[in-house]
């Protein structure tokens, strides 16, 4: 199937050929070329995304405000197999069907976020709003050689803009449905000129509730927004060939966040209906009925020291120290109804320090780094469920669990990459890391009888935890530049992602698990056609994935962490961005996914989900696991679609504009076992804007809408309520917004 979804993409853009030169004889002075995005993916130094030869998808300031991208979310509908799905407040991110929903204190993500190339380690982190962006850049599949952290899936790397020696800056006012306000600005420029610069940017952001709630009149939704940050950067050159650049950074929110509360199917047990109002409202997303408003107050700042020294004309060394503290405190109403039967509180404080040294090296046929990095995070979780008496517990049987776990990880990591041209027009690349992690847990785990306030036997459980785990990764590659326009790349990396620690363990057995590791074998053409008017750029691979960290909620409060046996991953991903006319870019990408666990014969199934596959022959009711051999990887959809349009033209003394986006994502699974209630059906959504901006005075106008067919659907779905529950994606929303630059 990859070989005539490749041939196809291939015919087509050949069609197109003709048609674009057609037009280009006549208007080739009025047609503007794609512009040359600059990256530092490599950390080498800087590259164009075309000479890159890494599956990169990078965005500018620009193209993020024209689709009114705000935050990591808000990228799922402009990079290639990516998923962005909310376990509570932290961010579950998939790339290319490799993720984890473990997002607690001692495990890691997947898919790792780095603002300015610190490594951000808590989940809930990485949901931090773009403030002074200069670009995004998405790097698909396994990435270690080149950063501080290991990235199983990928990474995403969020670049501020450096301050500048001129002044300069920018305001911007927005307004909207669900009484949406925020406001964002922007300054910098010199304190001591071509010595000291500065910028101070910040942002903040409220609007009312996307969902409502039917429990009662006046009684609060959930998917409000009331949160804002503000960023300072301090940049200083007391030498020629020295820079230092100080950023501090804080930020923090206090809103009712949308959870599992839409339930999939009612609740009635034995036939009862103790639940009408969430019964009442199952298929239907933009409504919950809880009794209990669902808040989550966060709190997060940091510091970075980052020094650049020129050691001559081809080395330069980088030192990068950075102090991150974190915390949030939440409430969830986890049975989604409007019955007092499940109430869990979550409060988590995390410190991270981290220390980088890289040595670059660029020389006339060689460019490389060499990097040393240090790591230690200190995790405090407490986290309370309390289980009431409900149509489903005994008043005798109910129970609160309790964790108070400190979760501690150290990591130190040497790794090394570099290009050698063996001709001018091919290049070999070949990289290596090593990593040793210890991961240390301090648990203590309660569960107490409501009845009798008393500890049930065998708890409380109290355990100390000390584990290593380290591991060499490679990476080797090709890259050969056929023309000035068109390159070919290949390349096997081995990734690695540690074991971990569970916090949710109430026995030793279950308080750690092994690490994952993948061999990534990856193709693919990067290429500017037709005077830089047509890129086309095409992304094979395939991996082989072992012990999966797998988590499954088996009950309220209650998870298990397993390593599925293996699993494969092939897949293929094509973007294309064209200018054939004056002032039209079209632009998209085209995403295929074939996932599979190779063998996992003993997936966890949670209580709520036993009913939906109880009759399937792959279950087995002595041990509640199920077969999930031969099924697809969870968040992993066989195809995704995403498409842009945007016609420019002058309109008085500036530039109008006219944008259509559309996304389309298959069908996915959010359990090993593949039961049809843990799916999401394929959805699309539609967003559009249009807008001006003066050729003088950096004024801008633009009106949005997303999801302007107001599609409901599911970002994720979890059974640790009383049924099946998901949670929401957001409505149709429209802002206005204007803005003056500088």
């Amino acid at each position: 199937m990859l070989h005539h979804t490749l041939k196809g993409a291939v015919c087509a853009a050949a069609l197109l050929a003709p048609t674009m030169a057609g037009a280009a004889e006549t208007q080739v002075a009025q047609v503007d070329m794609l512009e040359e995005v600059i990256v530092t993916a490599t950390k080498a130094g800087e590259t164009t995304v075309q000479k890159t030869p890494l599956a990169i998808s990078a965005f500018s300031a620009d193209k993020l405000d024209s689709s009114l991208v705000l935050n990591v979310k808000d990228l799922v509908a402009v990079t290639p197999n990516l998923s962005v799905a909310q376990v509570t407040a932290s961010a579950v991110i998939y790339m290319r069907g490799i993720g984890s929903s473990n997002v607690f204190g001692g495990s890691d993500p997947s898919v790792t976020t780095q603002i300015d190339g610190v490594y951000i380690a808590r989940a809930f982190g990485q949901f931090q709003d773009f403030v002074d962006i200069q670009r995004v850049e998405v790097l698909r599949g396994p990435q270690g050689t080149l950063y501080g952290r290991n990235a199983v899936g990928g990474t995403i790397n969020i670049i501020s803009k450096t301050p500048s020696d001129r002044p300069t800056g920018k305001v911007q006012l927005t307004v909207g449905d669900h009484e949406h306000r925020q406001g964002q600005f922007y300054l910098s420029g010199p304190l001591v000129e071509e010595k000291l610069q500065a910028s101070l940017s910040g942002t903040y952001i409220r609007h009312d509730d996307y969902i409502d709630n039917l429990y009662a009149a006046g009684q609060p939704g959930t998917n409000n927004a009331k949160r804002g940050g503000v960023r300072g950067q301090l940049r200083f050159v007391p030498a020629e060939k020295v820079e230092m650049i100080t950023r501090l950074d804080y930020s923090e929110s206090d809103e009712r966040f949308d959870s599992y509360s839409h339930l999939l199917v009612p609740f009635r047990p034995n036939g009862t209906n103790p639940a009408p109002l969430a019964t009442s409202i199952v298929g239907d997303y933009s409504k919950v009925a809880i009794n209990s408003p669902q808040t989550n107050d966060t709190k997060l700042w940091g510091i970075a020291q980052e020094v650049n020294v020129d050691l001559s004309d081809t080395l330069a060394v980088k030192s990068l120290t950075a102090f991150r503290k974190s915390r949030y405190n939440l409430l969830v109403d986890s049975d989604g109804t409007e019955l007092l039967a499940q109430i869990s509180n979550q409060n988590e404080w995390s410190k991270q320090f981290s220390q980088e040294l890289n040595l670059t090296a660029n020389l006339d046929r060689f460019n490389g780094v060499l990097g040393l990095f240090y790591f230690h995070d200190k995790t405090t979780t407490l986290l309370q469920s309390t289980n009431y008496a409900s149509p489903v517990l005994p008043p005798a049987n109910a129970f609160y669990i309790r964790t108070e776990p400190d979760s501690f990880t150290t990591s130190y990591a040497a790794f090394a990459q570099g290009t050698y041209k063996l001709t001018d027009d091919l290049g070999l690349t070949a990289g290596l890391r090593f990593t040793q992690d210890t991961k240390r847990i301090e648990q203590n785990f309660n569960r107490v009888s409501l009845a009798t306030g008393a500890s049930t036997p065998g708890f409380p459980f109290v355990y100390e935890l000390k584990r290593k785990f380290d591991a060499v990764t490679p990476k080797v590659g090709l890259d050969y530049q056929v023309s000035d326009d068109v390159m070919l790349y290949a390349s096997a990396t081995r990734g690695f992602k540690s074991g971990g620690t569970s916090i949710f363990a109430n026995n030793a057995t279950d308080l750690s698990f092994e690490p994952e590791t993948i061999w990534a074998y990856e193709g693919g053409i990067k290429s500017d056609l037709l005077d830089r008017r047509l890129r086309f750029n095409t992304s094979l691979f395939h991996y082989d994935y072992k012990d999966l960290q797998v988590q499954s909620l088996i009950a309220p409060g209650v998870v298990a962490i397993r390593n599925a046996a293996n699993a494969r991953v092939r897949g293929v991903e094509f973007e294309m961005t064209a200018r054939p006319v004056a002032g039209l870019e079209l632009g998209g990408n085209l995403s295929f996914l074939n996932t599979k666990y190779r063998s996992f014969p003993t997936s966890s199934v949670p209580n709520q989900l036993v009913n939906f596959v109880a009759t399937d022959p792959r279950y087995n009711a002595a041990t509640r696991t199920f077969n999930a051999t031969g099924n697809r990887l969870n968040a992993a959809p066989k195809s995704s679609l995403s498409g842009y349009g945007q016609y420019s033209f002058d309109v008085g003394p500036g530039t109008a504009f006219v944008r259509g986006e559309y996304f389309k994502q298959g069908k996915v699974y959010y359990d090993a076992s593949n039961a049809e209630i843990f799916a999401q059906k394929s959805y699309d959504l539609i967003n559009a804007s249009v807008g001006w901006n003066s050729d003088e005075g950096g004024w801008g106008v633009q009106l949005v809408g997303k999801n302007l067919a107001d599609q409901q659907y599911l970002i994720t779905v979890a059974a640790n309520g009383l049924v099946p529950a998901g949670l929401a994606g957001a409505p149709r929303t429209w802002v206005l917004q204007v803005s003056k630059s500088w």
